[in-house]
């Protein structure tokens, strides 16, 4: 299973006035799991991309459960890691958690899309995709 860990510190505009950070920052922070997770490869997305023929890799679905709230000046461990390839689209689970306590559980899939090879052609039709299943 490939996997990578991150850490970030909650900064003052990630918090509401309550200190306590705003849902969406977590979602954020997925995205950065999932990026990061890439860059750990060798494959950073600005570099990978045009090499694959990818225009991108966007959220088809996502979720989260909640289950501590993290507060400014707390520093979050983010893991990530990739639950299964299939052709078209990828899964990538992760937690977020300051020290021992869990903070929330998300997890997205993400479709490739791929640059057609002639006009009209549909997209990533007879493209290659990152293997991940492979690394």
């Amino acid at each position: 299973m490939i996997e990578h860990t991150t850490e970030v510190p909650v900064r003052w505009s990630d918090v509401d006035p309550a200190g306590v950070v705003f849902y969406p920052r977590f979602f954020e922070w997925y995205d950065l799991g999932c990026e990061l997770l890439f860059v750990s490869l060798g494959l950073p997305w600005p570099e990978a991309f045009p090499r694959y023929d990818i225009v991108g890799v966007p959220i088809v679905e996502s979720g989260s459960k909640f289950v501590s709230p993290a507060r400014y000046g707390d520093v979050l461990t983010i893991r990530s890691k990739v639950a299964w390839v299939r052709e078209k689209t990828f899964r990538m689970e992760h937690e977020i958690s300051v020290g021992s306590r869990l903070c929330s559980t998300g997890f997205e899939v993400r479709a490739w899309v791929g640059r057609p090879k002639s006009p009209g052609a549909t997209p990533g039709s007879g493209n290659s995709v990152i293997s991940l299943a492979a690394l």
